[in-house]
């Protein structure tokens, strides 16, 4: 199977149009309401063409880093908010010392890597205590659950059309349920504090602690 970066190195472009979908957009935006009171310094993993970094953005009076192994999509992410700090580099090999981050936000990029239990002991690792871990990740659902989900979205053919992409790319590199995606969590080292559907039961939504 194509690696996740090199397949977005060649998507960049299409993707960044696909997410500037208000309905994605607004997940983006709900990620920053979970971030630790007066943090200075964010991390989004994977953060692509910058749509949740911007939100984090706005939401912080210091820093935040956008990391992601595709130099296109940092291009893209750089065009979309030029106040971002932003790094080519590996999910697994974070450039932070220990314990500096208030947050660290993952949004559709846990699924994707290969290691991930390596990925989220990096995280907990740059996490200060306290810090907190932000995942916005599609949920693995039976077939019918999945298309429950995606006859919600019909009233809205664009977003239907975005919900089902990402549906058929959580589907090709293997989606978590919230069990899951919990017991992930802990084993890192990290605290769960909520664990919730988002996008009508396609994704979740995991806050967890330092």
């Amino acid at each position: 199977m194509l690696s996740s970066a090199r397949l977005f190195q060649a998507v960049a472009l299409p993707y960044q149009l696909v997410t500037r979908h208000p309905v994605w957009e607004r997940h983006c935006a709900l990620m920053a309401v979970d971030l630790p009171p007066g943090a200075r310094l964010v991390v989004d993993l994977g953060c692509g063409p910058g749509n949740s970094a911007k939100h984090l953005r706005d939401a912080v009076k210091g820093t935040v880093v956008g990391i992601d192994p595709a130099r296109a999509m940092l291009a893209l992410a750089r065009r979309r908010d030029p106040r971002l700090a932003l790094v080519q580099a590996d999910g697994i090999a974070l450039p932070l010392r220990d314990g500096t981050a208030d947050a660290v936000a993952l949004h559709s990029v846990l699924y994707l890597l290969p290691d991930r239990a390596a990925a989220l002991r990096e995280v907990a690792r740059v996490l200060r205590p306290g810090g907190r871990a932000l995942l916005l990740e599609p949920q693995h659902r039976t077939a019918a659950g999945t298309l429950g989900g995606l006859l919600s979205s019909l009233d809205t053919p664009l977003w239907a059309l975005v919900a089902s992409l990402w549906r058929a790319m959580s589907s090709m590199y293997g989606a978590l349920t919230p069990g899951e995606l919990g017991h992930a969590l802990e084993e890192a080292g990290l605290r769960v504090l909520r664990l919730e559907d988002a996008f009508s039961g396609l994704g979740m939504l995991a806050v967890a602690e330092r």
